[in-house]
């Protein structure tokens, strides 16, 4: 059993690479094994995507009541006493057992193959339950020698997986199309494309699918080469390498000094963060004053659509989320003073449990603390407050609080 902890740029992968008991193991193995698991799967951090894969050596049936853990496509009709201990530990933890919720061919599912060439699914691959979605496919390939025993699970994982791992995805820009409307660019479009299409006498021997196959490459490549894809505006235009250089010096500085928190680290992050602050000020400014001179010149040009276009970007910048609620009359707040006092009224209500009352008396029952609504309940005092923390401590096995 070992454990690998993957760090991503948004979240961690905790994987747990098992391998069980066989079936004729004592009861102790068993016990000591799923013990030993629950407290690798513990150590695991809280908001980690947590992974358990491996030979389990335990077959999965396709019963009804663990259908919401196993799934509905399973090699095998019953489960065994390993699969039943899986079943528990992945029910205890809010696991599911990914392996058994694809629907394959029945060559696509056994993971093993005895001496006597009986056929299993023994290996499978867990996931939290609120990471069930992350795990997209699991299927089994036969290995290298088809009279072998062994096979290869293969997980396909979500998109953002690979993200997790710094592989981003980026999907492929569009063909710029607008530039084909230019006589010069459509015209050697036009050549490129003739000369890069197959001839006839190439084809006739060609099924229609080679065929189509053939001139869809040409077409792409030739658009690709010939008017390129469409290039679309970072955020921060005026962001350039003198920029990076700037922010790069500072983060060193800033890590300098958080190691070592001298008089001079000090000084030279101040300093840093200042050029930095200046330089993307001037390089913010720059970039604004050249969108006006090129709105000035759209104008004059005559070009509106382009203008306007320009000119909405730079009139609505960035738009903050509105935090809106709704008054007691059902009127919609979205002033910042408003909402907070309607949430203190809220809580207010809440907490002190006049809300509760109300309901309560409107159904004709009787509240549970009616005969203490007028009374009010003290502040607690300096050591009750001590009191509950340390019982806190105590549940949480500290041994040191500091007042």
């Amino acid at each position: 059993m070992c454990r690998l902890r993957i760090r991503g740029r948004f979240f961690n992968l905790s994987i747990i690479n098992v391998h069980s008991p066989h079936l004729g193991s004592t009861d102790d193995d068993k016990d000591n094994y799923y013990t030993q698991l629950e407290r690798e799967y513990d150590r695991c951090p809280q908001h980690d995507v947590k992974i358990v894969i491996g030979d389990f050596n335990a077959q999965v049936g396709r019963e009804e009541a663990f259908k919401p853990t196993i799934g509905s496509f399973s090699a095998h009709r019953l489960t065994n006493d390993n699969g039943l201990r899986l079943v528990n530990f992945a029910s205890s933890k809010h696991m599911n057992i990914r392996s058994t919720f694809f629907q394959h061919a029945p060559r696509f599912s056994y993971t093993w193959r005895s001496p006597q060439q009986t056929l299993s699914q023994i290996d499978h691959v867990l996931i939290d339950g609120r990471h069930f979605s992350d795990i997209i496919d699991v299927r089994t390939y036969r290995g290298a020698n088809v009279d072998s025993d062994h096979f290869l699970v293969m997980v396909k994982l979500r998109q953002k997986l690979c993200v997790a791992n710094k592989l981003r995805y980026q999907p492929t820009p569009r063909l710029n199309t607008d530039r084909l409307k230019q006589a010069v660019v459509a015209r050697d479009f036009a050549i490129a494309l003739g000369e890069a299409l197959p001839e006839d006498i190439t084809t006739e021997a060609m099924s229609l699918n080679d065929h189509w196959r053939m001139v869809e490459q040409a077409i792409s490549s030739t658009a690709e080469r010939t008017i390129g894809r469409v290039t679309h505006n970072q955020r921060k235009e005026w962001y350039d390498d003198d920029c990076r250089r700037a922010l790069s010096e500072k983060n060193a500085a800033r890590t300098r000094m958080l190691q070592r928190e001298t008089r001079q680290n000090v000084e030279d992050y101040r300093r840093l963060r200042r050029q930095q602050t200046l330089l993307f000020q001037d390089k913010k400014r720059g970039f604004e004053e050249s969108d006006e001179l090129l709105m000035q010149q759209l104008s004059q040009s005559g070009e509106t659509r382009k203008f306007y276009r320009m000119l909405n970007a730079a009139r609505n910048g960035f738009t903050p989320m509105t935090a809106i609620c709704r008054s007691e009359e059902g009127d919609i707040l979205s002033d910042e003073r408003e909402v907070i006092d309607r949430w203190k009224c809220y809580f207010d209500r809440r907490l002190n449990g006049a809300d509760t009352r109300a309901d309560a008396g409107s159904r004709g029952e009787q509240p549970y603390d009616s005969q203490h609504d007028n009374d009010e309940v003290p502040p607690p005092s300096l050591d009750e407050v001590i009191s509950a923390i340390k019982q806190l401590c105590c549940v949480f096995g500290l041994h040191q609080v500091l007042y």
